[in-house]
Parts: structure tokens; sequence; C-alpha cells
């Protein structure tokens, strides 16, 4: 009988992701940066977007998270669609050096826009690019162009608090080792996982109902004042009759090792619920479960129960977070940073005293 061999095809390599295309693009510009040049500070425009683009990889490499902000086409529909609201400081040679934006994000509520990725590139730090982006940034909402907005801070510096008071932002939650250590490895700016402040400001809002639960109340007291909000206040029992099944909505990131669990409807399997999601989430190796609690509703004090039942402990209090107010609750799978925190004002000092309080308290629960 006569053999025949057929030579196999090699494997074809996996075609590359839109993101490790646009990585690909930055790596190759090796053109230096010029220094000391004159710029202007205006609302994005899609000229600008390869220019922010190449600032986030000046800074970040290819460690920040989000894809679109390495994708000028994606970037600019984002602007395009106001789902991102973006602006930059732009150099007289077209170089984007600074930017900063509001973006729609994690909040359920669709009016909430979160302040984020406020960067400027190492030879402008010291020029007022970044103040100017930010007072242009602002303006969205001192003219009611956006009514509710928040911001994460990092902790390890304090450069980016201190810009809170001025913007009539104030602290009202710590997210504890909420970014991986190597998103920050460019410019090694830490050896650890980074926690970050969050900061809110309510415009234009409504009377609502707010549940508190009681192991909260002092809590969540202080962490409302300074913001202009008009509650009903109302107690949280938790005897409501539940339903048989919980309602959550997940959102995961694989790459930041952080997953986000929204419980909009606490029912009577949310121990199990949340049981299953935590032993997923630890065989992928993630690091934080981040849980939002809408207080609009009675059975607040349920899910809260559940959760400090499982080891979560308190992260704070997130105004109009759902429209509603909403409270965060955290689980880390490793060992908490606390130490490295580094924060600007006495408020943020008492708002993680109180959470490092809870988290003492939660070490003794749960897994």
């Amino acid at each position: 009988m006569e053999m025949t061999h057929a030579k196999q095809a090699a494997p074809a390599a996996a075609a590359m992701t839109t993101r490790e295309a646009a990585i690909r693009l930055l790596e190759g510009d090796t053109r230096p940066w010029a220094e000391g040049e004159p710029f202007t500070v205006r609302f994005y425009q899609p000229e600008d977007g390869y220019g922010v683009a190449r600032l986030i990889y000046a800074v970040y490499g290819n460690g920040y998270p989000i894809d679109t902000f390495y994708i000028p086409e994606q970037l600019t529909e984002e602007n395009r669609a106001g789902r991102i609201k973006s602006v930059v400081a732009r150099t007289s040679s077209g170089e984007v050096i600074c930017h900063f934006s509001l973006h729609r994000s994690s909040a359920p509520n669709p009016d909430m826009y979160e302040a984020g990725l406020g960067l400027t590139h190492p030879a402008y730090r010291a020029c007022g690019a970044f103040e100017r982006c930010f007072t242009l940034l602002f303006s969205l909402v001192e003219n009611n162009s956006v009514t509710a907005i928040f911001g994460e801070a990092v902790c390890n510096h304090t450069i980016t608090q201190k810009m809170a008071e001025p913007a009539k932002l104030v602290e009202t939650a710590l997210e504890v080792d909420l970014m991986p250590a190597d998103t920050y490895a460019k410019e090694r700016a830490s050896d650890g996982r980074v926690s970050c402040l969050m900061y809110f400001r309510i415009g234009a809002d409504q009377r609502r109902p707010l549940y508190i639960p009681d192991c909260y109340a002092a809590e969540i007291r202080f962490m409302m004042e300074g913001i202009t909000l008009e509650r009903e206040l109302l107690g949280s029992s938790g005897s409501q009759p539940l339903p048989a099944d919980s309602e959550l909505q997940t959102e995961s990131f694989s790459s930041s090792g952080v997953c986000r669990c929204s419980i909009i409807r606490p029912g009577q399997d949310l121990a199990g619920r949340l049981a299953a999601l935590e032993d997923d989430l630890r065989s992928r190796g993630y690091a934080l479960l981040e849980c939002f609690v809408p207080l609009g509703v009675p059975e607040a004090a349920y899910s809260v129960a559940a959760l400090r039942t499982a080891g979560f402990f308190l992260g704070g209090f997130l105004p109009c977070w759902f429209g509603d107010d909403g409270l965060l609750m955290l689980k880390l799978f490793g060992t908490a940073g606390f130490d490295s925190i580094k924060l600007f004002s006495e408020r943020g000092k008492a708002i993680m005293a109180m959470v490092r309080a809870d988290w003492a308290r939660a070490c003794g629960h749960g897994r």
C-alpha cells in the first residue's frame, strides 16, 4: 500500500484585537516629546484621538484597562454620542499633553458621569495644564449640562485629591485595593494595589426615600454631610417577605481583577448566589468583589445583613448611584493594603477609619 504524507500547514497566528493593533502602532511611534511648547485647552475634537492614545501609552504603557482610550475611532464616537466628554490640552505642534474626561461608567443611573482619566505628560506637569483642563470640564456641571458626577482619586499620592474641594466634590467612600500595581508600573508609582477615594457632586436632584440599615446609620449620616440631598430618612428592618430568586447584575474586569455586583433585588437565594460568585472569582485569581446595594427600597437591610455575614465590609455611601442612593460593600481576596493609602483631607481619613474598623469586624466572618 502506498503511503502519502501531506505537509501540515503551520497553525495560523491569532488575529490581533483592535486594542492590540492600536498598542502595536503606539509602540512603533518613537518620536520624542517636545518640551515647553505653548498649549491651548479645549473640548475634544476628532483630530485629538491619536494624541490622547499616545499620551495614555506614554504614561501607562499598555496597562490601562479601558480599550477606548487607546483606539482613536472609538474615543471619537464615544465623545460624539455624549457617553464620554473629554477635554484636552494641545500644544502648538499638535501633541496632546493632558486629558481629562467625564464618562458614563458603572453607575446604573444614566445621568451619573464619572470623572476620570485625568493625566498629564511628565514634561508638562508643572505648567497648569491639568488645572485648566479640570476647570473647563467642570464648567459642564456649573451650567447643568451634567447634573451628577463621581470620581475615583488614587491613593498612592494626593495630587488629584487636592483638586476635589475647589470642584465642590465631597468624599463619601473608599475602594480598597481597587487597581493593580502594574497599572502604574511604567512610572513606578506603586508597589502594591492602589486604593481609590470616591467623590460625588450632585446638582439637580429630587426628594427620595433613604432606607438606612441600623448597623451603618452613623457612618451613612457622616458620609452624607456636605452633599445637597433632600431625603426622607426611613428605617430598614429587613423583615419584608422576599422572592425566591435574587436579581443581580455583575460586571467583571479581568485585567484589574475586580468584579462589581449590583443587588437589584435580594431573594431567598442571595447568600448562595454570593458564595457561588465568590468561588468563581477566587478560582480566576480576582482580588476584589464590590457589591452595590440600593438604599431606596426597604429590602436594603436584608442585603446588607447577608453581605456582612459573608464577610463583606463597608466601602461607603453612593448618592444617586441608582437614581436612588446606594451603599458600597467590599470583599478582598488577599491582604488589605490600608497602610499604603495616602489621604489629603481629614474627612477622607475619617472615612478610612470607618472602613478599616468594619474590615476588622469582617475578618471574623466569611471565608
